[in-house]
């Protein structure tokens, strides 16, 4: 149960406090008197300050209400009020155990944050997943240029090492040629001499 509740009941409940503060008839809500005079003599015993105003900002804070003051039939005015009146349905006397249910209004501008950041961590995740499938398509097609280029390169060679063979066949063809026609026009010169002599 936080501290503030529990000195918030304490100070309702104590006897000695009834002329400033105290529960109201059915004792599901409890009375300010004189707010001045309270917050100068007994808020300082119960809390570090002095300050109505702060002491009703903790209240809503655990979502207390005031309930409006009626005279002769009439609402006044804050300022003309006589006193204070305030409730909570889990601040009832006699009703110790029902503090604990008491709890403060959750921030709505943390909550927007809170629900902001939660977007935006959502939106980076996305974001990282795409870039990471952004990634491994890279790869893929990387490995893919890697694997062509690879075929590319052997199919270079293989051609070189034909092209070089065929050059080479051509060489030997075209040396058989002309040793077969070198010897071809040697005979019939060699022929001729025999015929005619000397």
């Amino acid at each position: 149960v936080p501290a503030f509740l529990n000195k918030l009941y304490s100070m309702v409940d104590e006897s000695a406090t009834d002329d400033y503060i105290h529960w109201s008839q059915n004792g599901k809500s409890f009375i300010v008197k004189d707010h001045k005079e309270f917050a100068k003599i007994v808020l300082p015993r119960y809390y570090k300050h002095n300050t109505f105003a702060s002491f009703v900002r903790q209240l809503n804070m655990y979502n207390f209400h005031k309930i409006p003051a009626v005279h002769q039939g009439a609402l006044l005015l804050e300022t003309q009020r006589e006193h204070w009146e305030f409730s909570n349905e889990h601040f009832r006397r006699g009703s110790l155990d029902r503090l604990a249910l008491a709890t403060r209004k959750r921030n709505k501008e943390h909550e927007k944050k809170s629900d902001s950041s939660s977007v935006s961590l959502a939106k980076l995740i996305r974001d990282i997943t795409v870039i990471r499938q952004q990634q491994e398509d890279i790869s893929t097609e990387l490995s893919s240029l890697q694997k062509d280029n690879s075929i590319l390169w052997q199919e270079s060679l293989a051609a070189r090492e034909k092209h070089q063979q065929h050059k080479e066949v051509i060489a030997r063809i075209l040396h058989f040629l002309t040793s077969v026609f070198s010897g071809h026009n040697i005979t019939p010169a060699a022929n001729s001499q025999q015929i005619n002599g000397p």
